[in-house]
């Protein structure tokens, strides 16, 4: 398939009577966030990645040090709109967030900073960094398979009806809501799901109520709808668009429907 080069974007529309999703869908990503951290700091996981910007930079070190853990950065990475596919450099006085890993030890940190080989634009090296994220086997090998091709891998070759677990779903990870941090081999894949049962678990002893909200919506049906560099992503409760890997022939189209519903 032809490459297309997008600017990064996302776009969330809420339904009528549904204005308080949108910020709530904001309230979900920033939780997901802060639960990559829990993960690392419940031992689920040799390391997480971080995103800090230059304003809250000081803040979070002092977080980080404070628990133990330490920050590689591998680096500078211009802001985009939304979620980007792509790590950008920034250009000289364009406002950047260091990008690289919490881990407990240096040597992990400088082994993940080898294996992600982003500021030496070198190949990463997925099996390594899938082993420090804690990802599983079978997801890391499905991403090494398909990255190469297509930057937005979800279960490429799947489309029409696809039921599976909440825990797997990864079609609003534009908006950062999702349970599973990577890319899931296949919307039933157990291993992603047992995994993802940890995260709920220690996610509902941090917010009871918005983990609850989280796992419904992921719960809940909805349209993956992806031409031409641009997918809509359609819920009851709102509507999303985003940029990703352009298919440029004909639609991909997933309806999802959930197994645990």
């Amino acid at each position: 398939m032809t490459s297309l080069a997008l600017k990064s974007f996302v776009r969330l529309m809420p339904k009528q009577g549904h204005d308080e999703w949108k910020g709530l869908v904001e309230k979900m990503r920033r939780f997901c966030v802060d639960m990559e951290y829990e993960m690392l700091k419940a031992g689920h996981k040799r390391a997480a990645t971080a995103h800090i910007g230059e304003g809250d930079y000081e803040k979070t070190m002092e977080k980080i040090n404070r628990d133990g853990f330490i920050f590689t950065p591998i680096m500078k990475v211009a802001e985009t709109e939304g979620h980007s596919h792509i790590r950008k450099k920034p250009k000289e006085g364009e406002p950047f967030t260091w990008y690289g890993c919490i881990t407990k030890s240096h040597k992990e940190g400088q082994d993940f900073k080898k294996a992600d080989g982003g500021a030496s634009n070198e190949k990463p090296d997925h099996k390594k960094i899938g082993e420090l994220l804690g990802y599983p086997d079978c997801c890391v090998d499905y991403y090494e398979k398909n990255a190469r091709e297509n930057y937005d891998p979800i279960w490429v070759k799947k489309s029409g009806s696809v039921e599976g677990y909440p825990e797997c779903n990864r079609l609003l990870r534009y908006f950062g809501v999702q349970i599973s941090s990577h890319f899931t081999c296949s919307p039933k894949c157990e291993n992603s799901k047992k995994l993802g049962e940890e995260w709920l678990s220690l996610a509902r002893k941090k917010d009871k109520e918005l983990t609850e909200k989280l796992y419904e919506l992921l719960s809940t049906e909805m349209t993956w709808d992806s031409y031409h560099g641009v997918v809509q992503i359609e819920t009851p409760y709102f509507v999303g668009v985003a940029d990703t890997f352009p298919y440029l022939e004909k639609k991909r189209i997933i309806n999802w429907k959930s197994v645990n519903k």
